[in-house]
């Protein structure tokens, strides 16, 4: 595994965000936003929100598909007695600093609760 998915493994585990891994000019593609969220300072804001709403104690990652610049990890975690699954996709750069960052999550009703208490802590 390379030292980017092996930072941001770390920060899930640690529950906590790390921008010194991020590439100045992060994009995060965030699942109830309709445009890119740019650079490390709106990015953290968007990631501390989420890692308060769904890195909680049933957040785990059921698989990975690791590239060269690239990865697919898949989530499942729970809030409330909703289920929640879904994708994050990583990119990074020669650096191993994280480029672009796109969040995928289901079923509609999880996707509606993950975005109602996110906006809480934004």
């Amino acid at each position: 595994m390379n030292s980017a998915i092996e930072n941001w493994h770390l920060c899930i585990e640690k529950n906590i965000v790390d921008s010194s891994f991020m590439d100045e000019a992060i994009e995060f593609y965030s699942p109830f936003v309709y445009k890119p969220i740019q650079g490390v300072e709106d990015v953290m804001k968007y990631l501390t929100a989420a890692s308060v709403t769904i890195n909680n104690e049933h957040f785990n990652y059921t698989d990975e598909i690791i590239g060269e610049r690239t990865a697919f990890l898949l989530f499942e975690t729970k809030l409330g007695d909703i289920f929640i699954n879904g994708v994050d996709y990583i990119v990074w750069n020669e650096q191993e600093k994280l480029t672009e960052l796109r969040v995928l999550i289901r079923p509609f009703k999880a996707l509606t609760l993950v975005a109602e208490t996110m906006a809480k802590h934004l």
